[in-house]
């Protein structure tokens, strides 16, 4: 059976009992009885959080980060710099070294990566983010200024199509905490479908991975993956790139890898909603988007049954009408179910 902490009542309690002898009762022994049940209690709670450590579901920040330099391939991902490309006008001959620093209006600031000797006119170069994360990509369009003028180049530069993409947040905790725990679960196999699973999700930006063995034929395996955290999940042909380049050495030498992006089904519902106000709209919505992140894997089904009780736990919904769908959203095998918004009927 489990250990029980004592409380600190206890604790006193006995301590007490421990001092009520004659000799000690008219001596300071209530204000030594609350010292010593002070102390004991707080080793009781140290001890209490080392045994949170030993495993990795309630282990803190830095103790989860150790566990999972030791046992992960690629331990906690680090934040990524988005990059791209920007035009400029400037002089024949004029040049731009790397690393020159270029800002936004709003204090985004970028790096050359490539330096170029110009010709007249219109140039172009390549750039990235200083900082790490979501927030240096951008729009195609968007004006930057050098921040320290460079003598026959023009100081505004501008962001070209596609824009900035590429940039991705520090790994967060509870995805460490899953990939270490998956770790414990998932034994590798020197290349089973988990473990193309597994070094998918070991590259920055990627959330989940599916494979399919025999996608084309004897020998090949595909791997779908997703960017949740991006303000598009769907990978760009880039970031598959980056995910099968990571793949190519730890696979086994017969396997022939296609990485992929699911082909997105949205699901429209179409609602009527007792009461129809706005904060039990919003509600629903807000249900139906967690019923995807949960259910809708590559190739599975969305039960309507599951669709009607998400709808049902909405805060404030006390009737509904699902008018459609109206049976089970299935998906092809490599389609991922996406929320695709709500039609509100009166």
């Amino acid at each position: 059976m489990p250990f029980e902490t004592p409380s600190l009542p206890v604790l006193i309690q006995r301590t007490q009992s421990d001092l009520a002898s004659d000799s000690l009762r008219q001596s300071d022994a209530q204000v030594l009885a609350r010292t010593l049940s002070g102390a004991a209690f707080g080793l009781y709670g140290y001890l209490d959080w080392i045994a949170e450590q030993i495993l990795p579901d309630k282990a803190d920040e830095s103790t989860l980060e150790r566990i999972a330099a030791l046992r992960l391939n690629q331990p906690r991902k680090a934040a990524q710099a988005a990059r791209g490309s920007v035009s400029f006008n400037a002089a024949a001959g004029a040049v731009l070294d790397v690393d020159t620093l270029l800002q936004s209006s709003d204090g985004r600031s970028y790096k050359v990566t490539a330096a170029r000797t110009t010709s007249a006119g219109l140039n172009s170069t390549t750039i990235q983010a200083v900082d790490g994360g979501t927030l240096g990509n951008a729009d195609a369009g968007l004006e930057l200024t050098a921040v320290q003028p460079v003598q026959g180049i023009g100081n505004a530069f501008t962001v070209l199509a596609p824009g900035l993409s590429g940039g991705v947040a520090r790994e967060s905790l509870e995805s460490l905490r899953s990939r270490v725990i998956r770790s414990y679960r998932i034994i590798p196999h020197g290349g089973s479908a988990d473990d193309y699973e597994t070094w998918a999700m070991e590259c920055p930006g990627i959330t989940r991975a599916w494979t399919r063995q025999l996608y084309v034929g004897p020998g090949t395996v595909a791997v779908f993956v997703m960017r949740d955290d991006d303000a598009d999940p769907m990978p760009t042909v880039e970031q598959l790139a980056q995910v099968k380049q990571y793949i190519e050495p730890r696979r086994p030498v017969t396997a022939e890898v296609y990485v992929l992006a699911p082909t997105r089904k949205s699901v429209v519902y179409s609602i009527r909603l007792n009461p129809d106000t706005s904060a039990v709209r919003a509600a629903v919505e807000a249900q139906l988007r967690d019923l995807h992140a949960r259910e809708a894997a590559l190739g599975e089904a969305l039960l309507l049954t599951h669709i009607a009780e998400a709808i049902s736990g909405a805060a404030g919904e006390w009737d509904h009408q699902l008018v459609a769908p109206v049976t089970d959203v299935a998906a092809a095998p490599n389609e991922l179910l996406t929320y695709g918004g709500c039609v509100w009927l009166a």
